[in-house]
């Protein structure tokens, strides 16, 4: 697999007070998630556009106001087409404990920073991972032994495996501060609708996954008013928590099997959330697992070492002849239920027609189903009492 660089940058303060002036609501985190073969040229386009767009100057997402978003859309529009994709973390400060541990500014950005970390050198063993400088020699010093103690046992092995600098010297980590500031802008409602709906539509097929913390999404279904409705949120909630405690159990080195399913399982949670209420396609999960650096995977080894591992370890997905998805509605799992029982029915239906072929030939000394497949016999009892009736 080739080597990813992450160029890191975000927006926001660490000020937990969000009542003061000038005090951001959320603090946005964006990396830049670059494939080794892609990476010259992925510079050469975002300095090309640096220029065309911001001439002698940074690409800084502050330079553009919330009036300026057909601009900021255009921008965007053309940051699309560069070979990358985006992962962030949005942390909403207003739900953090003030006296939480984290009201210093070195352990908010260290802590903060350390969610996107994690799971970034957790995907890709071999990342190299450049931030933008935050604070004098002594603290970058300190966020590197951080790093190291917590997510890569053999960091200082690498001298380059993670590196602090200055956005003026490096264009991505600028495309980076772009992405947050634009994500920043919708979060903090200070975009219109309109717009929103653009920064949206072009940060969907960049995204990769999107870390909130405390854990809190905007849910393409709210929470809903009438009994009925509260039933299928109830559904997809459990859901949902099903999927968290896998992602928990898995614990920090998941192996090759589990690294699948976890970028199958996020991938899946990721669309129902925020993107979806259709099925996604497995087409659309190859492609996700080929931009997350895990190569080609066919739809076989998805079925087989991805879906069926995880609905073994009690995650619920829902498929169709269309695709798989987390369960949303009562609707959703009843499809599903139709589905399987449009195979195993029939499937025991042709088992039991065998099964009395051969025991009537044989003058019931001949039975297909052996002693050792009681659970097979159970079924065929159950099958054979229900058309009884």
């Amino acid at each position: 697999m080739d080597r990813t660089y992450a160029f890191v940058d975000e927006s926001g303060n660490s000020d937990l007070d969000t009542s003061k002036g000038g005090s951001s609501g959320f603090f946005i985190v964006c990396s830049i998630l670059v494939a080794e073969k892609d990476l010259e040229a992925a510079y050469a386009q975002a300095e090309a556009l640096r220029m065309r767009h911001f001439q002698t100057g940074e690409i800084k997402s502050s330079n553009l106001k919330p009036k300026d978003s057909d601009r900021r859309a255009r921008i965007l529009n053309e940051l699309a087409e560069l070979p990358f994709k985006l992962f962030f973390t949005v942390v909403d400060k207003s739900r953090i404990h003030k006296d939480g541990g984290l009201r210093i500014k070195t352990s908010f950005i260290k802590y903060v920073n350390g969610l996107l970390y994690e799971r970034l050198f957790r995907a890709y063993p071999d990342l190299q991972m450049i931030v933008d400088e935050h604070g004098g020699q002594e603290f970058q010093k300190s966020l590197k032994s951080y790093v190291a103690e917590r997510f890569v046992d053999d960091l200082f092995g690498d001298k380059d495996a993670f590196r602090a600098m200055a956005s003026k010297d490096n264009v991505l980590i600028q495309v980076a501060d772009f992405f947050a500031g634009s994500v920043a802008q919708i979060y903090e409602e200070k975009a219109s609708g309109e717009a929103v709906l653009a920064y949206k539509k072009i940060l969907r097929s960049l995204t990769l996954g999107m870390l909130e913390w405390p854990s809190k999404y905007q849910s393409l279904l709210p929470p809903p008013t009438d009994e009925s409705g509260y039933a299928d949120y109830q559904v997809h909630q459990e859901a949902l928590r099903q999927a968290d405690h896998f992602s928990e159990r898995v614990g920090k080195h998941p192996d090759e099997d589990e690294r699948l399913q976890l970028s199958i399982l996020r991938f899946l949670r990721f669309q129902s959330e925020f993107v979806t209420k259709d099925y996604v396609l497995t087409t659309e999960i190859m492609a996700h697992l080929k931009d997350s650096g895990l190569g080609e995977v066919n739809g076989q080894r998805i079925r087989s070492s991805g879906i069926a591992k995880l609905r073994d370890a009690g995650v619920i997905i829902t498929s169709t002849a269309k695709g798989y998805k987390i369960p949303q509605t009562r609707a959703d799992i009843n499809d599903f239920l139709e589905r399987a029982s449009g195979i195993v029915v029939p499937l025991l239906e042709r088992v039991k027609k065998a099964r009395e072929v051969y025991r009537l030939s044989s003058r019931g000394e001949y039975d297909i189903v052996t002693p050792n497949l009681t659970e097979l016999a159970k079924l065929l009892a159950a099958l054979e009492a229900f058309a009884d009736e």
